[in-house]
């Protein structure tokens, strides 16, 4: 079973005044590939980035995991 998770990354992006198209630009994404791992439907993102990119974004944004994702239970 594929685990599903939530995105936060527009609410951290906000409350640090900054954009996905910065954040994008910094960790080498596309604005598309940005906004699809930001959008939830039915409290589910819609496309989980890899790995990589996760560890990116945490570096760029210095934050923690669960700052910009949560575990979402069945």
């Amino acid at each position: 079973m594929k685990a599903k998770s939530r995105s936060k990354i527009n609410e951290y992006l906000e409350s640090r005044g900054t954009t996905k198209a910065w954040l994008a630009d910094r960790i080498g994404a596309s604005r598309a590939q940005m906004s699809n791992w930001s959008k939830n439907e039915n409290g589910v993102v819609v496309s989980q980035p890899s790995v990589g990119y996760v560890l990116k974004m945490m570096r760029v944004l210095d934050c923690k995991l669960d700052d910009i994702y949560e575990e979402v239970n069945d």
